[in-house]
């Protein structure tokens, strides 16, 4: 490679070699893959081993395994066609920012007179994919590097690296031969790499490495271990284990009683078998899977891409959010905040005269100059555009300062210079202090010196503007323009903050109503940040500093402690953490998750990697570095902190909703084992035969469809919302039995009021199966609504009109079948006695009120519901 670049024909051979230069990461997963990791779910297993133990054994029960492989099937679907999906959408955002590169190519041409081969070298643009080792490649402001490259030639070039290092300031870059022991990678003065981005200056680079041999390629492959479970993972699979501990438990009680009541230990067996099928909520996977792809699709319209599933639960789960500074809590952008003079009063000399230097570095300038012009009052941009501007010299991070000659409508010539403190100050002699002129002492020095040091701590960046007047006689002798810069006069400070974003405020607000504690993990320096967190009430103003409430630390600070006791409880304490490295944000995640909390982490740079793979949600954005997205769970199509409480919201929504679904479904079908154990012990007949035991189940689960369309009450959303498995067992234990109390009403009925006291009479044993299926069905179905709020249901808390429609349809269909001809017959059914119809509306209404006073005590007692 030359600096002319390579020829057309060599960058085709090596494209074919390397390959294009987009990583290995933004290539879908095969659907097959996904498919695998998706169906070795722990609910799923729970019932393919239910299935399977439903065709092994003697009868096999092909209809239970049908059942059963149908819920896997639909769980697995639903949930296979969603990440399919999002992991689609994620390519296709990313394929739909296609980048265009500046490279240097030549041409071999055939020259008119002697015929010769002429190489002729052409600056043209390709897309970014189809960079290839050797490509001279064009650098200048506002261009991202899209490879790791050497730097040829340089101009003032400066490069920002804080999506590697975190550091906000831009380095110098350039065409360097020096060596430096023991230097970092990121402090090679000549070599540049893929993600960062040039701020200022140009430059010409040849591309070293494309592809997956870039240094963030390699990191992906790093990140690329397995993650711990998640919050979701975890809850799922103590729900799971809790489910198999309590089939375990029942299975042998229900088989010592039913064989015992029988004789027949064998039937006894088949009996405990499909009693460990009904304690299983078969439609559990389809339900929770439904309820997250429907908790996806809400996220989508909010301007949020899931990319997996779990995280949309864990968002509502989350109880801290760990986010960085730039561009989510402030508008990553410079803005001046007031100009003064030394004293500390307003001083608008200083800002004409920054504004008349901004104005001359022109459109070339850095962020600092637009934020000065775009601060300008009216009266004061008046004055400044009768200057007619001289020379300029520009700004230069070896200097630290611009400065400019102008000359003003009383024609005399002045030199504004601004820049950096130290910088400035060395080259004043005098002061302006009100209306007069002071000699700049060394008392007057350590006062400017000690304002800048407040105004640092306060985390504003402070500038110092000073002049000088000049003879025209200088004016054309631009060698010793540069040499102007001495003798000045201090004209004042400028000081720039970047702001905050003017809902963050809000958001936080919101955040904290949720039970969302605000971290801060920021590259930033310590005070910029505090400035913006106490602004924003992340921490107060008269935040204590002793040992046993710090609020704010940095990395270094931090490092000290690590591994020890009190780095937990800094974790936990701290609200602001400064200067860290990738490797310590990750710990903080750990040890907060340590500590019981499910961890949000909000990133976009390349050194939030780590601690995005270590967080329960990584939530990145689309604008982020390539590898922050590949980390994430949750990709933002807008940086901000209201699309986050919005999908808090959404979390526990869907959160709520399974848990709803889990809670009575579990509870309901231990009442029926309950009742059915009764039954066995008592009853001369089975209560109900197995085609309607599949209908009424069938007919429930349709049923619960609705739920995950369901309202959750406010009072649930603003709490974070965690999987407790102890509290589902107590739930089930306390709630299961209670329906088994009107069960045992309707075999009551059919004892004593109907007579059925043997099996001699088909006809009258069928007439009290189809009055338990009816009473069974409705009392099931009915209690949903007073089973999914804590308060009473259709006055304090309705349900939604999808739940209130599937719920009151089934109702219907259940009571109507065994009037429908046909049906009567295919399912067993008798009419029922039209007087029990009345006593199953007093049914109804009983169990209604009795599943309200238990639940008003069991509210009472353990001070929760869901």
């Amino acid at each position: 490679t030359t600096t002319n670049g390579l020829s057309d024909d060599e960058a085709v051979r090596r494209l074919q070699i390397q390959g294009p230069n987009m990583p290995t990461s933004r290539k879908p997963v095969h659907p097959l893959i996904l498919l695998l990791q998706i169906i070795p779910n722990p609910f799923n297993v729970l019932l393919l081993a239910l299935a399977v133990v439903n065709a092994a054994m003697p009868p096999p029960n092909w209809k239970g395994f049908g059942v059963l492989m149908f819920m896997v099937a639909i769980s697995t679907g639903v949930r296979f066609w969603q990440e399919y999906r999002s992991s689609i959408a994620v390519i296709q955002l990313q394929a739909s920012i296609t980048t265009e590169v500046k490279v240097r190519r030549h041409h071999r041409t055939i020259g008119d007179k002697a015929l010769a081969q002429i190489d002729r070298s052409v600056d043209t643009k390709i897309e970014e994919k189809d960079l290839v080792p050797g490509d001279v490649l064009f650098l200048s402001p506002g261009s991202v590097v899209p490879a790791d490259c050497l730097v040829l030639e340089s101009s003032f070039l400066r490069i920002s690296q804080s999506s590697w290092t975190g550091e906000t300031d831009p380095v110098a870059k350039g065409a360097l031969d020096l060596e430096i022991k023991d230097a970092q990678i990121f402090d090679l003065a000549n070599v540049i790499f893929m993600g960062t981005s040039v701020v200022s200056g140009n430059g010409l680079a040849v591309v070293l490495r494309t592809g997956n041999d870039v240094l963030l390629a390699d990191m992906a492959k790093q990140l690329e271990k397995r993650r711990e479970p998640n919050n979701f993972q975890r809850g799922i699979r103590n729900v799971t284990w809790l489910l198999i501990a309590f089939m375990l438990v029942m299975v042998p009680i229900v088989l010592a009683i039913s064989g015992k009541t029988t004789g027949d230990w064998q039937s006894a067996a088949l009996f405990s078998i499909s009693v460990a099928v009904g304690l299983v909520p078969e439609m559990l996977p389809a339900i929770v899977n439904v309820n997250l792809a429907k908790g996806a699709f809400s996220l989508s319209k909010k301007k949020a891409i899931v990319k997996r599933l779990d995280s949309v639960q864990n968002i509502g789960a989350m109880t801290v959010l760990c986010s960085d500074k730039t561009g989510t809590l402030t508008k990553d952008e410079v803005t001046i905040q007031e100009a003064i003079d030394m004293d500390g009063n307003k001083s608008l000399e200083t800002i004409e005269l920054a504004i008349v230097d901004a104005n001359a570095q022109g459109s070339d300038g850095n962020n600092i100059d637009a934020a000065i012009r775009s601060s300008a009052p009216s009266d004061v941009s008046d004055r400044v555009a009768k200057h007619q501007i001289i020379s300029t010299i520009p700004f230069d991070f070896e200097r630290r300062r611009s400065s400019c000659i102008a000359r003003g409508v009383t024609g005399q010539d002045i030199l504004v210079c601004k820049g950096a403190l130290e910088e400035v100050l060395a080259r004043c002699t005098q002061a302006r202090q009100g209306t007069k002129t002071v000699p700049l002492g060394g008392a007057e020095v350590k006062a400017i010196r000690q304002r800048a040091d407040e105004l640092n701590r306060s985390g504003y960046r402070v500038l110092l503007v000073s002049m000088k007047r000049l003879p025209k006689a200088y004016i054309n002798d631009e060698d010793a323009v540069q040499g102007l810069e001495s003798d000045m006069t201090l004209q004042g400070l400028l000081t720039f903050i970047d702001p905050p974003k003017d809902d963050a405020a809000l958001s936080i607000k919101q955040l904290k109503e949720y039970g969302v504690q605000i971290k801060v993990l920021t590259g930033d320096n310590l005070p910029v940040a505090l400035n913006i967190c106490q602004a924003l009430e992340i921490v107060e103003h008269n935040q204590v500093t002793e040992n046993d409430d710090i609020q704010a630390i940095t990395g270094p600070e931090l490092a000290r402690v690590e591994g020890t006791p009190e780095f937990d409880c800094l974790a936990r304490t701290c609200k602001v953490f400064a200067k860290l490295s990738p490797n310590q944000k990750a710990a903080i995640i750990a040890s907060l998750r340590k500590g019981g909390n499910c961890v949000g982490m909000l990133g976009d740079g390349i050194n939030d990697c780590v601690a995005l793979r270590a967080a329960d949600v990584g939530i990145s954005v689309d604008s982020g570095s390539q590898v922050a997205k590949d980390c994430a769970d949750l990709i933002l199509t807008e940086k901000g902190l209201d699309i986050i409480v919005e999908s808090v919201r959404v979390g526990r929504i869907t959160y709520g909703n399974t848990i709803k679904y889990i809670k009575m479904v579990a509870s309901s079908n231990f009442g029926n084992v309950f009742s059915i154990l009764a039954a066995s012990a008592w009853l001369p007949f089975t209560p109900m035969t197995s085609i309607q035991l599949l209908a009424q189940n069938l007919l429930y689960d349709i049923s619960q469809i609705g739920i995950p369309w369901d309202n959750m009450d406010e009072e649930f959303i603003k709490k974070p919302q965690q999987w407790r498995s102890m509290d589902l067992l107590r739930f089930i234990l306390v709630l299961g039995p209670t329906s088994s109390v009107i069960d045992i009403c309707t075999f009551s009925l059919n004892w004593w009021y109907y007579g059925v006291q043997s099996a001699h009479d088909p006809v009258a044993v069928s007439m009290c199966q189809t009055h338990w299926f009816l009473e069974g069905l409705l009392t099931q179905t009915l209690i949903v609504h007073l089973l999914r709020t804590p308060k009473i249901p259709f006055i304090q808390s309705r349900s939604s009109v999808p739940l209130a429609l599937s719920t009151g349809l089934i109702m219907a269909v259940g009571f109507a079948l065994p009037w429908i001809p046909g049906v009567e017959n295919a399912f067993s059914f008798t009419r029922p006695a039209y007087t029990f119809i009345g006593f199953l509306a007093a049914e109804l209404l009983l169990y209604c009120i009795e599943v309200q006073l238990v639940k008003m005590l069991y509210i009472k007692l353990f001070g929760r519901w869901l």
